[in-house]
């Protein structure tokens, strides 16, 4: 294990908890219980954050914080995936809408912005069809727009 696989798993629980704090401690529990398993993965970094991920719907359980959204069957779904890439959006912005997004789609948008996985991937990766997570690509998408239409609007006004 390396100081860039620490990072990115760090940056991977900050992304669920939105907390620096909470983000070191999940990542601690995470590592403690990879320590201890005796099973050998091939793909150490899947298997920690499986860990992770498992240790947070864990924690909010017990915690009941799990922001649950009904998932919309008939929701159209992100035909192109290349549309949120060419969003150009401020740091403060990105930290506002990353505020905004419930856990699931922070990781969902962590896995495919950061990651660089495909929603067939991250949908491999997360146990769901890929259906569901281009469901939450577009959701985020339609969030990122009302923010950056309500951010215009506001330096429009501001002016």
């Amino acid at each position: 294990m390396d100081s860039a696989l620490l990072q990115s798993l760090y940056r991977y629980c900050y992304c669920l908890t939105a907390n620096p704090a909470q983000a070191e401690d999940l990542l601690q529990t995470a590592i403690e219980r990879w320590l201890k398993s005796t099973a050998t993965p091939t793909n150490v970094r899947a298997y920690i954050r499986t860990i992770i991920r498992n240790q947070f719907i864990d924690d909010c359980r017990r915690l009941k914080r799990v922001d649950f959204a009904p998932l919309d069957d008939n929701a159209p779904a992100l035909l192109d995936e290349s549309c949120l890439e060419d969003l150009h959006i401020q740091q403060d912005l990105i930290e506002y809408l990353f505020s905004q997004l419930n856990a699931a789609e922070r990781e969902v948008l962590y896995l495919w912005a950061v990651e660089g996985y495909s929603a067939a991937e991250i949908g491999a990766d997360l146990g769901q069809p890929r259906g569901t997570i281009l469901s939450r690509l577009h959701r985020i998408k339609l969030k990122s727009a009302t923010i950056m239409q309500a951010q215009s609007t506001q330096m429009i006004g501001g002016q």
